[in-house]
């Protein structure tokens, strides 16, 4: 970064963010040769065709960064909308599973009932009282527990990378990764976009506790190549890919200021 704001060619002409974004969308020279042919034309003369040229290769640059955060973005949603639908899915399960045995509850504990008031002798009345009761408290044991999960796979997942903070990314292309691992991109500039959405996931479900054993447990469910999941750690992972595509669709910001940066001074 600092070599970037040493150009004072460039660091004159463009911000510091820009010029970052602009090493990120690989235009950095061209940028260069631009404000080269811009100070080679007097003010209000019409820009040489080698003008046009060199700008018009750098606009086609940074459409294709655009293209690439938004592909970014749209695997990034897709993912998070994928895990919210089977966590809907388990939680209209466990919803249909906790009405039955309920319904059912309520059954046994009226045929107890009715049995223990029609039966005569006192054995077989206290047998269905006892019988009856000891149901109706399985019943709701089993309606307190009731958590299913299903096999949830993510091959290519896109929260590893953030977590481990890796320094080169399998899973993000070169320039969006390295728009969330420099620290300038974000708000205090000191610590990177990626660092900080770690940070934030720390406070998250058993993630406060990684050396525990249900925060290891968490830690390779999420991060790894997937699992068992229940609803609350489906919804706890769609939460956690929105939150990265907000930061990366929050990229075109820094793409709309330098776009506009790109328009020459008295233009």
């Amino acid at each position: 970064m600092q070599l970037l704001l040493r150009d004072s060619l460039l660091s004159k002409r463009f911000s510091q963010r820009s010029l970052l974004l602009a090493n990120a969308a690989g235009v950095l020279p061209q940028l260069h040769e631009l404000v080269r042919l811009e100070r080679a034309t007097p003010t209000g003369n019409a820009r040489s065709e080698q003008y046009q040229a060199q700008q018009q290769r750098i606009l086609t640059r940074l459409l294709l960064l655009s293209t690439t955060i938004a592909s970014v973005a749209a695997e990034l949603d897709c993912e998070g909308e994928r895990a919210d639908q089977v966590a809907s899915y388990l939680t209209e399960h466990a919803n249909r599973r906790e009405q039955r045995l309920t319904v059912l509850s309520i059954a046994v504990g009226a045929a107890s009932g009715i049995a223990t008031t029609v039966l005569e002798g006192r054995t077989a009345q206290y047998a269905f009282g006892i019988g009856g009761g000891l149901a109706t408290a399985i019943l709701g044991v089993l309606t307190l527990t009731s958590n299913p999960t299903v096999l949830f796979t993510h091959p290519r997942n896109l929260l590893a990378d953030i977590w481990q903070e890796a320094p080169q990314s399998n899973a993000y292309p070169p320039a969006v990764w390295y728009v969330l691992t420099e620290p300038a991109f974000s708000n205090q500039g000191q610590s990177s976009l990626a660092h900080n959405a770690r940070r934030r996931w720390q406070h998250y479900g058993q993630l406060e506790r990684p050396d525990s054993r249900k925060g290891r447990a968490q830690l390779e469910l999420l991060f790894g190549g997937g699992g068992h999941y229940d609803a609350n750690a489906l919804h706890l992972r769609a939460d956690m890919l929105n939150e990265l595509q907000a930061s990366v669709r929050l990229i075109n910001q820094d793409l709309r200021g330098l776009l506009q940066e790109l328009t020459p001074p008295g233009q």
